[in-house]
């Protein structure tokens, strides 16, 4: 068992979802007393904390729940990571209306490189 202070509600959500267990905001019951479901805990095989640059950050392994997966990206300063923040954006969005398509254009060249 690990614990976390003063993560974001959006971080908990995401790793409940990989883990397959439920975020949980009070131990105590409709009496007052404190009490915990097992139904609640999720399951990975290994949790690490590595620093990276100036903080630290879990690396969940082994998740039991839904697939998931998460991109580090650093840089030099705010404008880098911003235009990095934005090609993958742009990026993924494009894998993701290929695979609701199920079509491909070939664009920048392709045609031309082809002959």
């Amino acid at each position: 068992i690990i614990c976390a202070r003063r993560c974001n509600r959006e971080d908990l959500k995401r790793l409940a979802k990989a883990t397959g267990g439920r975020v949980v905001t009070t131990m105590a019951d409709m009496e007052g007393n404190e009490t915990f479901d097992p139904d609640c805990l999720g399951g990975c095989d290994s949790v690490r904390e590595v620093r990276i640059g100036d903080g630290e950050m879990l690396y969940v392994y082994g998740c039991k729940g839904h697939g998931a997966s998460t991109i580090v990206l650093r840089g030099a300063n705010e404008y880098m990571l911003d235009e990095m923040d934005r090609a993958l954006h742009d990026s993924l969005c494009v894998v993701k209306r290929m695979l609701e398509s199920n079509t491909l254009v070939p664009g920048g060249g392709a045609a031309e490189a082809a002959l």
